[in-house]
């Protein structure tokens, strides 16, 4: 074992075991009290049989026969019972400790700097989490069972030792040379199969991704009338030979060292027999003593095999679990300061800002400088992959700039508490998810909604609540509740844009809030929108021209530029602008 496999596995003990014992402190003390009961268990047979045979073979005193059996049937009942109830126990923290370490993934995954979900590593990086801490390494309960398993066999060996070493000590030189033999074949096993792991993980997102999107709701419809079916088949079908190849591949290259394991085994075994017989006919000892020396090498044999596939599964638990331990542990993406930030109105500045995704060389934003005042409200426009997202994303602090910088009131934003800082924002993106929860849910992450009648009012959601029979405490979707609703494109809009006035930060942020409402709920929404936003600052992104009436300014993009700035009557008028021409492009579909 290395110096990199012993590091290993002293982090994930001290990060898995630490945080179990936090949360549940009896699992380890029953781990303690059954390792105990299991140390104890062989010794009742291998110290009190020798007994009964001499006395079968020798003095055959009826009563001490009886009280050696009795004893023995009664320990190791005992010792049984205390067992299984242990184990019953232990599994049961086992289901709680697995469910807690998946919230404690889910948790620090949703904690983690956006722009980090969006990276090909960290995705795979949290898929070796969840499946390292699931199915190769068993968790908690899995690591532990192994750790506590090899402290008894630690025990178990030193008493079969002494046991053996009082009359047979040559048989303990053969075992110990059998044994370091053995080592070799399980650690070249132990190695093939984390080689396997390593090469599984890519594997194993695409085989869910396919196998779970071909019975999604949400891609019935496109699957079924662009007829898709077939190549999801295909692409299931594909990555499922990729994982079986993979298994393969594990099973054949670990083969030859399992034979080998077998052999030598029967070898060992061969030997010892002969061994102990020849000094019991010798007369060296009793039938007593062979039948104990025969059960202890027996048992220090299994135990002897038990403690290295303790220790390889050790190893390779621990090797699995530890991409639980990297991903808890990995490095932010982003700086964050410590300076408070009051929720008020914010003067806004982007500085020559510039920006390329991560592992690109384009510039997505080349250059932009800008100033939004306190309350002011700016629409955002340009075709599509202009930057606009791009721009808002980096003002919300998903991503950090490349270049340049974003003050808010005159202050790096990087200089700000990342929290605080978050909270001075209540988008509303192209892409906003709700969630399968109540429609109070939805809008209320919090238990107060004083407001939430007010709101669903506002956008025009009150005739729809009222004619449902829980009112706001209906579930939307039909994922957990058959008697949910499923709302149109328009009504899931208005709930977003009502979770995102709830929310009451002194900056909205709009990302086409109108693509999927109708001509009248579109006006209804611009008639209001003064009263919607108020005295925030708002950020109005569409492609919808006439809604940027309602705002006080414009911004142009254009190939990662703000090309042109100004009111809707002074973009107008601009010979040849980007901006007329696109309104008036617009326009006359409706003159």
């Amino acid at each position: 074992m290395n110096k990199q496999s012993l590091s290993k596995i002293f982090a994930v003990i001290k990060v898995l075991f630490g945080t179990a014992a936090k949360k549940y402190p009896g699992f380890f003390v029953v781990e303690v009290i059954k390792t105990l009961a299991t140390v104890g268990q062989p010794f009742v047979g291998i110290l009190l049989s020798p007994l009964i045979i001499d006395e079968i073979a020798g003095g055959r005193d009826i009563k001490k026969m009886v009280i050696y059996a009795a004893a023995i049937i009664i320990t190791e009942a005992i010792l049984t019972i205390i067992i299984d109830r242990c184990n019953t126990v232990l599994n049961k923290y086992g289901e709680r400790l697995s469910n807690y370490f998946v919230i404690l993934i889910g948790k620090h995954a949703m904690e983690l700097d956006f722009q980090l979900t969006e990276d090909k590593a960290v995705l795979e990086q949290i898929e070796k989490a969840r499946t390292g801490m699931d199915w190769y390494s068993g968790g908690v309960h899995g690591i532990a069972e192994q750790v506590f398993m090899f402290l008894g066999n630690v025990f178990k060996i030193v008493g079969f030792i002494t046991v053996i070493a009082i009359h047979a000590p040559l048989l303990l030189a053969v075992v110990a040379v059998c044994v370091v033999i053995n080592v070799f074949f399980v650690t070249k096993r132990n190695k093939i199969e984390l080689e396997a792991f390593a090469k599984l993980s890519k594997v194993n997102r695409l085989f869910g991704y396919f196998g779970w999107n071909i019975v999604d709701p949400r891609y019935g419809k496109d699957i079924r009338l662009y007829e898709a079916q077939g190549t999801m088949l295909d692409a299931w079908r594909s990555n499922t030979d990729k994982s079986n190849k993979h298994w393969k591949w594990q099973a054949d290259t670990q083969f030859p060292y399992s034979l080998a394991e077998g052999i030598l085994s029967v070898l060992r075994s061969v030997f010892a027999y002969f061994y102990v017989a020849l000094l019991a006919i010798k007369g060296y000892y009793s039938v007593g003593t062979f039948s104990q020396l025969v059960a202890s090498e027996g048992a220090l044999d299994a135990t002897l095999a038990g403690l290295v596939w303790n220790i390889t599964e050790i190893v390779k638990r621990c090797n699995y679990a530890y991409e639980y331990v990297v991903f808890m542990n990995y490095p932010a993406a982003m700086v964050k300061g410590d300076k408070p930030v009051i929720k008020k109105p914010h003067a806004i500045e982007f500085k020559h800002v510039s920006f390329m995704y991560p592992g690109t060389e384009k510039k997505v934003l080349d250059d932009i400088s800008i100033k939004i005042q306190p309350g002011e409200h700016l629409s955002i426009v340009g075709l599509n992959g202009a930057g606009k997202t791009t721009f808002i994303k980096l003002l919300c602090r998903l991503y950090d700039p490349t270049e340049g910088e974003i003050l808010l009131d005159g202050v790096n934003i990087k200089e700000y508490d990342y929290k605080q800082y978050m909270e001075q924002f209540a988008p509303v993106f192209q892409d906003f998810k709700l969630f399968a929860l109540t429609f109070r849910e939805n809008i209320v992450f919090e238990e107060k909604d004083e407001e939430l009648e007010e709101l669903i009012k506002l956008v025009g959601l009150e005739e729809m609540v009222k004619k449902l029979d829980k009112g706001v405490d209906t579930n939307l979707f039909k994922f957990f509740d058959e008697e949910g609703v499923e709302p149109s494109g328009g009504e899931q809009q208005k709930l977003a844009i009502a979770r995102a006035l709830y929310k009451d930060s002194p900056v909205v942020i709009l990302d086409e809030p109108t693509a999927a409402l109708d001509p009248v709920a579109e006006y209804d929404i611009y008639r209001q929108f003064n009263t919607l936003v108020g005295g925030r600052s708002a950020f109005y992104i569409s492609h919808r021209l006439s809604s940027c009436k309602f705002c006080d300014r414009i911004a142009v993009f254009h190939g990662g530029k703000i090309a042109e700035y100004g009111t809707h009557d002074e973009l107008e008028r601009i010979p040849g602008g980007i901006y007329a021409e696109m309104f008036e492009a617009q326009a006359k579909y409706y003159k």
